[in-house]
């Protein structure tokens, strides 16, 4: 049984997709109040025990991962019509906890002077290593389902080495992959030929890009650039998972006649239960962290 963790708290999440329904639901069973806003168009599995409205008060603030965009709305894929920041502002009280994934600097910095706490969990390498393994699973069931060919004998591509990249190399080789990973720092060319890889540096990169079956960036700037794209085979299945707009020139890709994807928050959709649940740790411990600090 869980333990209640969180008892007394209120806690409001606020947009999102089925990782902040599965979030709800586990914040419930660790004992706080949830409140649930802009999932109206969801059929929520757990309606008789929450709340589909914004409270008057609460302890904690808790937005998704895309965070506050350009526009000041805020993610959700559930709601006719967006949700907008200023909507919080009866929320905004000194002391308040407030977790989202990214938002603009002024913002933060606006709501600090107010006294909130302000967590970025694009800040959390927890939350960055447990996103790993679900976006290197869901962009490889991807790869192998539009894929004509096996990924055992295969080659393989993978363009940087943090934590997404490293899962994707350990998943690819297990599936009978040739791995080579791309990088700009000698301790990760060193990491990965340590672990077995193929592993070199971006100067060496255009000369060897005739070689792949499947690419993977991982890099969130322009690596993938059209004088290296010239040099791909036209059969090859690129797939960018960096933030966007990723770190691939889809201009030059689609000029070229290559089948590139960007494939943002794939955590979201293929694994929703698993990252609700991580999402529920990750921020019972920065909660309870915060009541010790206070």
């Amino acid at each position: 049984m869980q333990q209640p963790t969180l008892k007394g708290y209120d806690i409001a999440i606020i947009g999102g997709d089925r990782r902040e329904v599965f979030l709800a639901e586990e914040l419930l069973n660790r004992g706080a109040n949830v409140w649930l806003y802009g999932f109206l168009q969801f059929k929520l599995p757990i309606e008789q025990r929450i709340k589909q409205t914004l409270p008057k008060k609460v302890d904690i603030i808790i937005l998704p991962l895309p965070g506050v965009l350009a526009d000041h709305s805020i993610y959700s894929a559930y709601t006719t019509e967006r949700i907008y920041f200023a909507e919080l502002n009866h929320l905004l009280q000194s002391g308040v906890l407030l977790f989202c994934g990214k938002m603009p600097d002024f913002l933060r910095q606006q709501l600090q002077e107010q006294g909130l706490h302000v967590i970025l969990a694009s800040d959390l390498a927890e939350l960055t290593i447990f996103n790993a393994v679900p976006t290197a699973e869901g962009v490889l069931e991807i790869a192998m389902r539009e894929s004509q060919i096996t990924f055992n004998n295969s080659s393989v591509l993978i363009t940087g080495f943090g934590s997404c990249a490293q899962q994707l190399a350990r998943i690819s080789s297990a599936l009978g992959a040739k791995v080579t990973v791309v990088a700009r720092k000698q301790k990760d060319i060193t990491a990965a030929k340590v672990l077995g890889y193929d592993a070199l540096n971006f100067t060496e990169l255009t000369a060897l890009m005739s070689n792949f079956n499947f690419i993977f960036n991982t890099v969130p700037n322009l690596v993938l650039n059209k004088e290296v794209l010239l040099h791909v085979r036209k059969s090859v299945l690129l797939y960018d998972i960096a933030s966007a707009p990723g770190g691939t020139d889809f201009a030059a890709a689609q000029e070229l006649g290559l089948q590139a994807r960007l494939l943002p928050g794939l955590p979201g959709k293929v694994a929703p239960l698993t990252v609700g649940k991580q999402l529920a740790e990750v921020y019972d411990y920065y909660i309870n962290l915060h009541r010790k600090e206070d």
